[in-house]
């Protein structure tokens, strides 16, 4: 991919998610672009990656972030977070 290029992918990820990916190298050699996230075709968020040295990088990045996010929307909203959860 040459500096200013676009790349754009179309990835499935598991429990119906899927995102399109919008990646450009940067000019110092970079990969940076946006990530938008569906779930069964309705747009429900967006990540922005930056300054990943490779574009393996930056897809395993995306792929990382997205099903982080795709999993947080997968809890119950009235359960309590795992991460606020305090031992009894």
């Amino acid at each position: 991919m040459n500096p200013a290029q676009q790349l754009q992918l179309l990835v499935d990820l598991p429990d119906g998610w899927s995102s399109r990916i919008d990646i450009k190298r940067t000019t110092n050699g970079r990969y940076a672009g946006v990530a938008e996230l569906n779930l069964r075709g309705l747009r429900r968020g967006v990540l922005v990656f930056m300054q990943q040295p490779t574009l393996e990088a930056a897809l395993q990045r995306v792929r990382l972030r997205a099903s982080q996010f795709a999993r947080e929307r997968l809890v119950p909203q009235d359960a309590p977070s795992k991460r606020g959860a305090r031992p009894a």
